[in-house]
């Protein structure tokens, strides 16, 4: 089975077919329907000290957000590119990560061990599988 992402003098080879790729069209749709997907988005970097974590918070606004939108207009941008840059490639991966964040909220999904426990032809769990052997390929391929 050959890999759908490898390590290519330019950047990070994407082999992916039409069907797989228009799979991954769907995602943004995927993230954007479970909302905040009950504070799975949310990250909190002073859980223990409200003052600092209030300033914190003044200080990112809402740069997080933006982040994750540029991210998703980035791999919509590159969904029919055959060699990805790693700015790209990077954001392809948090874009699948949060997907899968998505897709587990959708399922109920809340500890590890969950595979075992699912039917592997459901849809949304065969996807939410694909998608962790699609995060974690590229992940060996960016280090």
């Amino acid at each position: 089975m050959k890999e759908p992402f490898s390590q290519t003098g330019g950047g990070v080879a994407v082999r992916l077919g039409a069907d797989e790729r228009q799979v991954l069209r769907g995602l943004t749709e995927v993230i954007e329907a479970a909302g905040d997907a009950d504070g799975r988005f949310a990250y909190t970097a002073h859980p223990d000290d409200a003052d600092a974590e209030h300033g914190y918070r003044a200080l990112l606004g809402d740069s997080l957000d933006t982040a994750r939108g540029e991210d998703r207009a980035t791999m919509t941008a590159t969904l029919d590119a055959k060699v990805l840059d790693e700015e790209a490639a990077m954001a392809w991966m948090r874009v699948i990560g949060d997907a899968r964040i998505a897709l587990a909220h959708r399922l109920g999904i809340e500890d590890d061990g969950w595979e075992e426990a699912r039917d592997p032809t459901d849809p949304e769990t065969a996807l939410l599988m694909y998608l962790g052997y699609l995060q974690d390929t590229l992940v060996r391929v960016l280090t």
